[in-house]
């Protein structure tokens, strides 16, 4: 079969693309300029330069204090609650808050004390760098005797998902894992895994800062116990 390649026929399908309107609220100063990192800083909304401008010298400028009772106290919860819509969540049980990293490490300090006796920590080594960086310092931190076991993949590109199947077991404290590996966009099945988790009394903590606004999320559906992310990244936030 013979892949089609010329400029004609990429004009053809950005014309069917049924999202094509949603261009024109981004700026593109240079219109020669081929931009790819929208996983990381994507192209600047028209509307932000606007909402900035009435932060700044409307609520910060004019409001001062009172803003912070005319929405800026409730804001983490009104955005949490728009975020839920795209994970499969209730909106109360989604919020802003601190850095990726800082939240991480909350919910794995408070998983470790909750399951107090089990001292295994699963995870493989297709997860985000930073996220194995924080399990071996609170290991470090709270010398209760935790493990932290790294899953190799067999190719580096698909999760081990058998290897973390055979090795969840009734000692087994934490199963976090990135949904969608940062390395090769591999995405685990949230819930076949989370099940997998549960049956021996295990909880999960699953990253979704490379899934969220790129792949369909259900995290109400798979039974998630805990899920972090950001909002830098596929949610152009």
């Amino acid at each position: 079969m013979r892949t089609i390649t010329d400029k004609t026929y990429a004009k053809e399908l950005d014309d069917q693309d049924e999202l094509a309107h949603f261009r024109g609220r981004f700026e593109f100063p240079d219109p020669n300029l081929i931009y790819v990192d929208g996983n990381s800083l994507g192209r600047l909304p028209k509307a932000t330069a606007q909402l900035a401008d009435e932060l700044i010298n409307k609520q910060w400028g004019e409001g001062l204090i009172r803003s912070w009772n005319d929405g800026w106290l409730y804001a983490p919860e009104r955005i949490g609650g728009k975020i839920a819509q795209l994970l499969g969540a209730h909106p109360d049980e989604i919020i802003m808050a601190d850095a990726t990293s800082v939240i991480l490490f909350k919910l794995v300090v408070a998983g470790l004390n909750f399951q107090s006796g089990r001292k295994t920590i699963l995870t493989d080594d297709m997860n985000f760098p930073s996220d194995i960086y924080i399990l071996e310092g609170i290991i470090d931190l709270l010398k209760q005797g935790h493990e932290l076991q790294i899953l190799p993949s067999e190719d580096g590109i698909h999760g081990p998902v058998s290897s973390i199947k055979d090795k969840l077991d009734t000692n087994t404290a934490l199963l976090t894992l990135s949904l969608t590996a940062f390395k090769s966009g591999f995405t685990y099945d949230i819930a076949e895994l989370t099940r997998a988790a549960h049956e021996v009394g295990a909880l999960v903590i699953w990253d979704v800062s490379h899934s969220a606004g790129a792949v369909p999320i259900d995290l109400g559906a798979a039974g998630v116990d805990l899920a972090v992310g950001c909002t830098y990244k596929y949610l152009n936030g």
